[in-house]
């Protein structure tokens, strides 16, 4: 999240690197379903032998669609009934789950316990980092345990809305120990007594684990957790100066391994045969003990609407693990929606409810089953934007690299070649480590839809340009799998250039060249 310093940061990522408990249909409580472990790939059904409608998955898969989302997925008594990836996204590649990192880093903090790391979640956290020389201590951050980090109910003083430079969750990214940055803050209250979104919370719990295992979070969820799950997609960023991974956002995932997440939660916490995570966990974060915001409940770093038998793990730009337990469900969704645009939790609870139609197999639909198979479809094709007419500035700039000065972005020049096909773009950028110059580059399509460049280091380039009007050239770019779009307005005045950048984060910046030597 770090809107200024992260859009650096996740620019030079992109660069170098009627619902659950309403449905008359599902899985009865306490009975156990039919054992189905996905350790190495998930099973793969038709819709009406898990008792749902493909024609319901159909219309919810278009409906989805008209979002910015990348992927959804559908899985009923452990099998797959539907799974889409909207273009130019696609199967496989590991996707940055923002906040929903944050249940994952709950599960691990589970895992401790059962382990037997972890005594208590009653445990108070000062006593826990005993050896940091705390700042702001009083009677209240006495009494602040783990428990009250993972409910978000810590009652640290803490700002986390818009992501502004003053906010805590922005200055502590700026701090050498981020830990100890937390842990200082002045408290607001009792904890236990309210809920405040406080990314920090789940950053001191990273740092417990590291305390509690020698390892980073990362590496204990590779040993403890991906490994016996079957995840093989996992990505988690660099650990902090104190080895500290961050618990707060970072991890990426494949839908398919985020759904065995969720499958977990679904089992109990149980993964064939073996206890992963105490079955007590999962029900507190299923219960939502904590009235949060927006109508939602909250608890063990899990969303929840009780109401509708559901709990979830959420991240920004429309990242989704929901699991429906009465349903016998688990769904993923991921996405690049920006802050304004919402595909509402309740909604997608209610639509996947409403297909389910039975606990027992349906017959067999081959004209619904057909539609669903022309929604995957139509989901995978990218339908062309529009694309304004090509001026004849477009021959003159073609090929000639721009300089700009010195910006926030660290971008150093860019080169567009305008082709018949595969046109392309080019930029050399300061890698911020010993004054070093980097080189990128991509093809971008002007036909309206995107164009994929051969996979590097830091994944896979998407990106489509089209003219605004007859002197400024727009291209929106995005790394596949990462949470956020850039839009590159270009706008050329002679030998000059002015550049206006802008992604989902909100994070917006002006740059200023010319033609080079």
């Amino acid at each position: 999240m770090r809107i200024i310093n992260t859009a650096i940061a996740i620019l030079f990522t992109a660069f170098s690197v009627a619902a659950g408990c309403n449905a008359s249909a599902g899985t009865p409580e306490g009975q156990a379903p039919e054992a189905v472990w996905p350790t190495k790939s998930w099973p793969v059904s038709t819709a009406e032998e898990q008792g749902m409608d493909s024609a319901s998955l159909a219309r919810l898969i278009e409906t989805v669609g008209t979002y910015r989302q990348d992927s959804l997925m559908i899985i009923r008594h452990g099998k797959i009934v539907a799974e889409a990836y909207y273009a130019p996204y696609v199967a496989g590649i590991s996707h940055d789950l923002r906040s929903a990192t944050k249940s994952v880093v709950s599960t691990l903090t589970a895992i401790e316990v059962q382990n037997g790391l972890l005594d208590s979640v009653d445990h108070p956290v000062v006593d826990l980092f005993a050896d940091k020389n705390i700042l702001n201590i009083d009677d209240n951050k006495k009494a602040m345990t783990v428990q009250s980090l993972l409910d978000m109910t810590s009652g640290i003083e803490w700002t986390e809305k818009a992501y502004t430079p003053d906010e805590s969750i922005m200055r502590m990214y700026l701090t050498s120990d981020r830990t100890g940055f937390v842990l200082d803050q002045p408290m607001s209250g009792a904890p236990g007594a309210k809920f405040n979104y406080n990314g920090g919370n789940p950053y001191v719990l990273s740092a417990l684990i590291t305390k509690k295992t020698g390892q980073s979070a990362f590496d204990f969820a590779k040993k403890e957790l991906f490994g016996p799950l079957g995840i093989t997609s996992a990505k988690w960023g660099r650990v902090d100066a104190q080895g500290v991974t961050d618990g707060e956002a970072g991890l990426y995932l494949a839908p398919h391994d985020m759904a065995r997440i969720g499958y977990l939660y679904l089992r109990n916490g149980m993964w064939d045969g073996k206890q992963i995570i105490p079955s007590s966990w999962v029900e507190r974060a299923r219960a939502g003990n904590v009235p949060a915001t927006f109508g939602f409940h909250y608890s063990n770093l899990w969303w929840s609407l009780p109401e509708k038998g559901a709990y979830m793990a959420l991240g920004r730009h429309s990242q989704f693990i929901l699991v429906l337990p009465k349903l016998d469900i688990v769904a993923i969704m991921t996405g690049v929606l920006r802050d304004d645009e919402h595909y509402p939790a309740p909604r997608l609870v209610d639509d996947i409810a409403a297909s389910v139609k039975s606990d027992t197999p349906l017959p067999s639909d081959p004209i619904a089953q057909s539609l669903l198979s022309a929604a995957i479809q139509k989901a995978a094709t990218e339908k062309p934007s529009a694309v304004g007419v090509t001026p004849d500035l477009a021959k003159e700039i073609s090929g000639k690299t721009f300089k700009l000065s010195d910006n926030v972005l660290r971008v150093k020049s860019f080169t567009l070649n305008f082709f018949d096909s595969d046109s392309s773009w080019e930029i050399m950028a300061d890698s911020g480590k010993d004054q070093t110059t980097q080189r990128f580059s991509g093809l971008m399509g002007l036909d309206g839809t995107s164009r994929k460049s051969p996979p590097a280091f830091y994944g896979i380039n998407a990106a489509k340009g089209r003219w605004l009007n007859e002197h400024t050239f727009e291209i929106e770019r995005r790394v596949l799998g990462h949470g956020e779009t850039q839009l590159w307005a270009l706008t050329f005045e002679g030998d000059k250039v002015n550049v206006s950048y802008e992604n989902t984060d909100g994070f917006k910046a002006q740059l200023h060249g010319e033609i080079g030597d």
